[in-house]
């Protein structure tokens, strides 16, 4: 047998075939995965930065519920109602409990 200075046999094509198409499928799931990413990372984002800000009648209804629950008013003085600090209600009905 003589030799060629040019290759005699063709390539397999059918191997080089699957190998694109297994190629071409791990990019295209590669492309989908990064692309899901992207828009939770960018929904959570926006998430956190509407959480960021308060507003301003929610810091009004912080601050009515916090005076509320923290200190002590007359509510009626006649029938004798009074509003006291919510941690000392539990401790006089803890107290009372106990006697």
């Amino acid at each position: 047998m003589s030799k060629k200075p040019y290759e005699t046999q063709d390539i397999p094509v059918k191997a080089v075939a699957i190998g694109g198409l297994i190629f071409v499928i791990i990019v295209a799931i590669t492309l989908y995965l990064m692309y899901e990413y992207t828009e939770r990372a960018i929904d959570d984002a926006q998430n956190d930065f509407r959480l960021s800000k308060k507003s301003e009648k929610l810091m009004k209804l912080q601050e009515l519920e916090n005076e509320s629950l923290n200190s002590y008013k007359v509510i009626d003085k006649e029938k004798q109602i009074y509003q006291i600090p919510i941690d000392r209600s539990k401790e006089l009905l803890l107290n009372e409990k106990d006697q």
